[in-house]
């Protein structure tokens, strides 16, 4: 007599087919379970982004959401892993609460938007990067004055960052099909366009900058162990990451735009 099969003996690709064939609501569940892990994943490194927003509870909850949206909109025959999908949506959907919540301080968000208005009219008028120096006097601060403006406004850089990179630039270069699921070679073509554009210009950053950002996003270490392995403050970190992110955020806008 044939054992029945479990679904812990089933593997991803036969839950896969079962629930292509018949979409049970229990199958479906089941593939909830098993790439759960992500959402918790990428919560807890959001939260630890940002300093202003701690609702761990909260995130995960959208995040679980935007799994089962993915389970259900997932194509099985397309050529594109679920956890790099999932992964996509699941992020976007937290970015998108946590920019809901408005929990940022309003000092910090006008600061941040004083920061990057004077950034866009000197990079217009000197048609170059303008330097921290020139930013500072076109925000009529001292230099340190605009160091502690540039790390305290840090998570609303990385926010600012991260929409662009999870939201709109991925929904722009998404091509999708009648069933909002996307393409394989097609997606994976826009995918590798964009990760080359961001390399490119993160190649272009000094020295400093590119180390952070390579520390903090390809190691996914925080600012405290960034600054324990570079020798420098917090602070100082902060400050490096949020002018890296600058730069890298106005040459990806202006490859969206194209």
């Amino acid at each position: 007599m044939k054992k029945c099969e479990t679904s812990a003996q089933r593997t991803a690709v036969q839950l896969w087919q079962q629930y292509s064939r018949t979409k049970s609501v229990s199958v479906r569940n089941e593939l909830i379970r098993r790439y759960s892990y992500l959402v918790r994943c990428i919560a807890q490194r959001l939260v630890g982004h940002y300093q202003y927003f701690n609702y761990l509870d909260d995130i995960v909850s959208e995040g679980l959401i935007a799994l089962m949206d993915a389970v259900q909109k997932f194509d099985l025959s397309k050529n594109v892993k679920f956890e790099t999908y999932a992964s996509i949506r699941i992020r976007g959907a937290m970015i998108d609460f946590i920019r809901k919540q408005d929990c940022f301080p309003r000092r910090l968000k006008k600061m941040a938007r004083d920061i990057g208005e004077a950034d866009e009219e000197l990079y217009r008028r000197l048609g170059r990067e303008p330097t921290d120096r020139e930013l500072a006097e076109q925000l009529h601060m001292d230099l340190p004055g605009y160091e502690k403006a540039l790390a305290e406004t840090s998570s609303l850089n990385i926010l600012s960052f991260e929409e662009i990179v999870y939201e709109k630039g991925m929904e722009d270069l998404k091509l999708r099909g009648a069933d909002d699921s996307i393409t394989g070679p097609e997606q994976a073509m826009a995918d590798k366009e964009l990760r080359d554009v961001l390399a490119a210009e993160i190649g272009r950053l000094d020295e400093k900058e590119r180390t952070v950002i390579s520390l903090y996003y390809k190691e996914q270490l925080k600012i405290k162990d960034i600054s324990g392995i570079l020798g420098i403050s917090d602070s100082r970190v902060s400050q490096i990451h949020s002018s890296a992110l600058r730069k890298l955020r106005r040459s990806l806008e202006g490859y969206l735009k194209q």
